[in-house]
């Protein structure tokens, strides 16, 4: 059994990484992690499958003894998490591409939040932030600013909860496993939506990187397909007036 240093003043945060071929970006992924001003967390990698030096870089924060490294069999982004979630033992659970990173104050403000909502008897258990578009070299394109949390409805029209959110691990155990298609994000949340109101943070608390190796292509008419199925189960669940 893995050893896990938690501190149990404040609740334990489990934060997943699915890596597959993560060489170039996932050490700043890892450094924004290990900097966080939380310090009650969880890093656990699941390496799908690599087949570059995702391997050598995991080996640079070996000092980060809550880092725990899981390799498997590539099988997608999907089947990743659902590992990752195996493992997780944190009342709370995100989880982050490898190629995207978080700021300081990303798990510290999320579960204040949290903590703060069940303080208050308030049922929420998904919390999200804002976030930016970062291009390849660093520059900020964009940010990215939520006016209200998104509702089952709204999910009927797309997904814009974006990359910086946190949920309990009792919804996670609610809604079941991430679906292993793209858009499974959007997937999720259209199902959590069934158990929980979300909440949203005005903060802009992660970085979503912009660069050549993402979705184009045929996986982009697929990613069209999976989008279109989410709003699909989204109309049949929340459609009616």
């Amino acid at each position: 059994m893995r050893e896990i240093n938690i501190d149990a003043t404040t609740p334990l945060v489990t934060v997943i990484i699915p890596v597959y071929n993560g060489e170039k970006y996932l050490g700043q992924c890892l450094n924004s992690l290990v900097t966080q001003t939380y310090k009650n967390f969880e890093i656990i990698v699941v390496d799908d499958g690599s087949t570059d030096n995702t391997k050598k870089v995991l080996d640079n924060f070996s000092f980060f003894r809550n880092l725990s490294i899981y390799k498997k069999k590539n099988g997608g982004t999907g089947s990743a998490l659902n590992y990752g979630h195996e493992m997780a033992v944190g009342k709370y659970i995100t989880w982050c591409s490898h190629d995207n990173f978080y700021f300081p104050h990303f798990l510290e403000t999320l579960v204040k939040t949290h903590e703060k909502l069940q303080a208050q008897n308030v049922p929420i258990e998904l919390v999200y932030g804002d976030f930016c578009f970062m291009a390849e070299d660093g520059r900020k394109l964009r940010d990215v600013i939520h006016k209200k949390p998104q509702t089952g409805k709204d999910l009927i029209e797309g997904y814009d909860i974006g990359m910086a959110f946190m949920y309990t691990r009792n919804l996670f155990d609610k809604v079941g496993p991430y679906w292993n298609r793209i858009c499974e994000d959007f997937d999720f949340c259209v199902r959590a939506a069934q158990h929980t109101n979300f909440a949203i943070v005005s903060s802009i608390l992660a970085a979503f990187r912009v660069h050549g190796g993402q979705i184009t292509g045929s996986r982009a008419a697929e990613e069209k397909v999976a989008a279109d199925d989410c709003k699909k189960l989204a109309k049949e669940l929340f459609g009616a007036s």
